[in-house]
C-alpha cells in the first residue's frame, strides 16, 4: 500500500471520529460507527454523611424483616442493593449469595445481581460462571437480562480496550436481544462494529491489511455502513481495484460526501488500464464514462471546509423583561473562497450546549441564475432563536454555534465554522 492510500486509510478513521461529533451536532443520514453506549460504564458512588445515616437505617430495617421472614429471598436482594450502595461488597456479595440459596427455580434477579457485582470488581471469569448456570428459556425478561448483561461486559471490555474479548460479548448480547425482537439489537451491533473498526485501525497500523480486510467484511455482516465500505475501498485500492470499485460505488451511493474522489479516480484509472490491456473496449469505455461522471459530481458537488468561510458579523443574546426567555440574534456573511460558483449551498447552524445539541437554522442559497460566485462575499443574512427558562438550553454554561455548509441537500454538511456564545 502506497504512502497515498495510508494517508487516506488514516485520513477516513479521522472522518470516521469527526462524523460522530457531527451527528451529535445536526441530524444527518449517517450509519453511525464511532458508538455512545461505551460512556455508561458504571458510575462511581459517592456517598454523603447523610446518605450513609439514612442507608443504615434501611439496611437495619431490611434485616429485621428479613429475620421475621426467612424465607423472602427478595429481601436479601434488597439488602444486598444496599450494601452495594454504601460500597460494602463484602456483604452485598454475601446477601446475594443468601437470596439464590434461597430463591425457588426460575428465579434470576439474584444470579444477575451477584454477576454484575463480579463484573464492578473485575471478577469476570466468576461473573460468567453464574450467568451460565442459567439455563435459557423463552422467557423474555430473561433472554434481554442475559443480553444487558453481556453488554456490560463487552463495555467493560472495551474500556479496557480488549476489543476482540469485548466484540464476542457483544456478539452473544445480539443473540439474545435478537432471539426476542428486542431494539437493544441495535446497541448491539453498535458494539460489534466499533469493535471490528477498531481491531481494523490495528490491524493497518501492523501493516495486517487481509485482517483488516475480514474484521470490516465481517462487520458488514451486522450492518451495511458507508464508513465501513470506505475503508474497504481504500484498503483494496493496490490489492484488487475491482473488489476496491465496488465497495467505491457502494460508498458513493450511500455517502458522496465522504470520498476523496481523487482516490476514486485512480481506482477508476486502474480498471480502465486493466480492462484496456485486456482488450475489453466496452468496459474500458464504461469506466472511462465513469470516471467523467465522477469528476462532475466533484465540480459540481463535492465541497471543503476551504472552500467557505462563514463570518460573524453579530452575534448577541438578550433576555426579556422577566428574564424568563433569551434570544440569541446571528448575523453573517459566506465567502466563497473556491475556484467554482456556488449554483447551490445548504447552510445548517446548530447551537450546541452542555446537555447536547439542537439544530436552529436551516436554509437554501443560491441558484444557477443567481449564483454566488468564485472569490466573491455574500450579502448579510441574519436569524434569530429564542428558548425559554424551562429549557435545558437556558441553564447551560457553555454555548457554541456550529455552522455547517453542503452543495447538496442528501449530502452530509460539512462544519465550516464554531464560535462561543457569551450571554452575559
Amino acid at each position: 500500500m502506497n504512502k497515498k492510500a495510508v494517508f487516506e486509510y488514516l485520513r477516513t478513521v479521522w472522518i470516521s471520529l469527526l462524523i460522530a461529533l457531527v451527528i451529535a451536532s445536526v441530524a444527518t443520514a449517517f450509519s453511525r460507527v464511532v458508538a455512545e453506549h461505551h460512556i455508561k460504564m458504571l458510575p462511581e458512588i459517592k456517598n454523603t454523611e447523610k446518605d450513609d445515616t439514612i442507608l443504615k437505617a434501611l439496611v437495619q430495617k431490611f434485616s429485621d424483616l428479613s429475620q421475621k421472614n426467612p424465607a423472602d429471598y427478595i429481601l436479601n436482594v434488597k439488602l444486598g442493593n444496599l450494601y452495594e450502595l454504601m460500597l460494602d461488597e463484602k456483604n452485598a456479595e454475601e446477601q446475594y449469595k443468601i437470596a439464590i440459596s434461597k430463591s425457588p427455580y426460575g428465579v434470576y434477579s439474584p444470579y444477575f445481581a451477584l454477576a454484575n457485582l463480579y463484573l464492578k470488581q473485575g471478577k469476570y471469569k466468576e461473573a460468567l460462571f453464574i450467568v451460565k448456570k442459567l439455563k435459557n428459556t423463552d422467557h423474555k425478561p430473561l433472554l434481554v437480562a442475559k443480553g444487558d448483561f453481556y453488554m456490560n461486559l463487552g463495555d467493560l471490555l472495551w474500556k479496557e480496550n480488549n476489543y476482540g474479548e469485548s466484540v464476542k460479548q457483544y456478539k452473544v448480547a445480539y443473540f439474545y436481544y435478537k432471539k426476542v425482537d428486542s431494539e437493544k439489537k441495535d446497541s448491539a451491533v453498535v458494539g460489534i462494529l466499533d469493535c471490528y473498526n477498531k481491531i481494523a485501525d490495528e490491524d493497518f497500523k501492523k501493516h495486517k491489511i487481509k485482517a483488516a480486510i475480514e474484521s470490516l467484511e465481517t462487520a458488514l455482516l451486522y450492518k451495511e455502513t458507508s464508513i465501513v465500505y470506505y475503508k474497504l475501498a481504500v484498503l483494496y485500492k493496490d490489492v484488487n481495484p475491482i473488489i476496491a470499485n465496488s465497495y467505491m460505488e457502494k460508498t458513493y451511493k450511500m455517502d458522496p460526501g465522504l470520498i476523496n474522489f481523487d482516490i476514486y479516480e485512480e481506482i477508476l484509472i486502474k480498471l480502465m488500464r486493466y480492462y484496456y490491456l485486456q482488450s475489453q473496449d466496452i468496459k474500458t469505455e464504461l469506466y472511462h464514462n465513469k470516471l467523467k461522471a465522477i469528476r462532475n459530481f466533484e465540480k459540481r458537488y463535492y465541497i471543503t471546509p476551504d472552500d467557505v468561510k462563514i463570518n460573524i458579523n453579530q452575534l448577541q443574546v438578550k433576555n426579556n423583561l422577566l428574564h424568563s426567555k433569551q434570544t440569541i440574534r446571528v448575523k453573517f456573511n459566506i465567502e466563497n473562497t473556491s475556484k467554482s460558483d456556488f449554483n447551490t449551498l445548504f447552510v445548517t447552524v446548530s447551537l450546541k450546549y452542555d446537555q447536547g445539541s439542537k439544530e436552529i437554522y436551516s436554509t437554501k442559497l443560491y441558484s444557477k441564475k443567481k449564483p454566488l460566485k468564485s472569490r466573491s462575499e455574500s450579502p448579510e443574512y441574519k436569524f434569530k432563536y429564542t428558548y425559554g427558562d424551562k429549557d435545558e438550553i437556558f441553564s447551560s454554561k457553555d454555548m457554541e454555534l456550529e455552522f455547517y455548509v453542503s452543495k447538496k441537500d442528501n449530502m452530509r454538511k460539512i462544519p465550516v465554522k464554531s464560535v462561543k456564545i457569551e450571554r452575559f
